[in-house]
């Protein structure tokens, strides 16, 4: 029976289910698929079509919440701290969670700290504050959607084609690349994840063909 298995032709998937919707995240239908629900739930008039979606939506979502939370707990803290509990004539002493627990050499070390914290925090917030997790258009009318700075919260920015610029690169993130100013606001777009290869390209202005000599 085993020799028998071995010599029946090999079963492999038809060419079409591989390149299937189910295949490939980013196909013009699956936008279809969805389009629906994330113009509802983004409150977007129905005469706007769906032609980009970023990765990650759910996990940066989740990400701006914490980073929100813990910003503005440290922060907090931080104030709380300088104001109330810092004193210079004590700066170099041991700074201590009950008797056993020592959070820093000092105080000045302590507060450096909650600062560089925070400094940290809200640098990464910014970042994510030009992340578009979708955008949608409607001729030449565009509406991009970013992170709030809560759960579920967006935030709508409009632009118009021809307001697309992109932006230098920079090396100092991974999307340095995927920069663009859209309008009056900058953004991050990645180009993989646009419904089609035509919708990032009409997106971008058109570079003027050199004029022949006459």
């Amino acid at each position: 029976m085993n020799l028998i298995r071995l010599l029946s032709p090999i079963k492999r998937p038809p060419i079409c289910k591989i390149f299937s919707v189910n295949y490939v995240s980013q196909h013009p239908l699956k936008f279809l698929e969805t389009q629906d629900r994330w113009r509802q739930k983004d409150n977007i008039p129905r005469q706007y079509d769906l032609i980009y979606k970023a990765p990650m939506g759910k996990w940066l979502n989740l990400a701006t919440a914490y980073l929100t939370v813990s910003t503005t707990t440290i922060g907090c803290l931080g104030a709380y701290y300088g104001a109330f509990v810092f004193n210079v004539a004590e700066m170099n002493n041991v700074v201590t969670i009950g008797d056993d627990i020592v959070i820093a050499d000092s105080g000045l070390e302590c507060l450096t700290y909650l600062g560089a914290f925070v400094m940290f925090h809200a640098a990464v917030k910014v970042l994510l504050a030009k992340y578009v997790v979708r955008l949608y258009q409607d001729g030449d009318n565009y509406i991009a959607v970013y992170l709030g700075h809560w759960y579920n919260v967006i935030q709508k920015h409009k632009f118009k084609h021809g307001e697309v610029k992109k932006l230098k690169p920079t090396y100092v993130v991974s999307w340095g690349k995927s920069r663009y100013s859209l309008g009056n606001k900058h953004a991050i777009l990645l180009e993989d994840y646009f419904k089609t290869p035509e919708y990032f390209n009409n997106l971008l202005p058109k570079e003027k063909e050199p004029e022949e000599n006459k």
